[in-house]
């Protein structure tokens, strides 16, 4: 009966979001909701050699992981992590995270959350002999 509440769930979730002009890529079926999605970014860094952020949900609390990887002549790093929240036909803020380190950076976060889907994104700096670079991460999206 729950799976069948599920896929009636995400069945109507998809409807809103195609019908809202969203992007149809946002992973919303119950086997893709946890998978996390990787940066591949087409112009190389001079400071991070790889860079992710990933949610999962479970039992109403929401757990954020992020990481930065910096090479060797990397000195800092600092990331913002982003969870937000779909409501009323639009992402909405619902809290962050920020954390400092030095080369390699690899944080874990959560808070509780109600039902209802939810993305994470996140902004990195990072300083060392490449220069200092800022750019954003995005996440994957997940519910409850």
């Amino acid at each position: 009966m729950k799976k069948y509440f599920l896929i009636i769930c995400v069945c109507i979730l998809s409807i809103l979001f195609v019908s809202l002009g969203m992007n149809p890529d946002i992973k919303l079926s119950a086997d893709e909701l946890d998978e996390p999605i990787e940066e591949e970014n087409e112009d190389p860094f001079e400071n991070v050699s790889s860079a992710r952020c990933y949610a999962s949900i479970s039992s109403g609390i929401a757990t954020v992981s992020s990481e930065v990887y910096g090479y060797s002549g990397t000195t800092s790093t600092s990331v913002t992590v982003y969870l937000e929240k779909f409501v009323a036909g639009s992402w909405q803020s619902y809290t962050s995270w920020s954390h400092n380190g030095g080369q390699n950076q690899s944080n874990s976060d959560s808070t509780s959350v109600t039902s209802g889907a939810y993305r994470v994104w996140m902004s990195v700096t990072a300083s060392g002999t490449g220069g200092t670079e800022s750019f954003n991460v995005d996440g994957n999206t997940a519910g409850c």
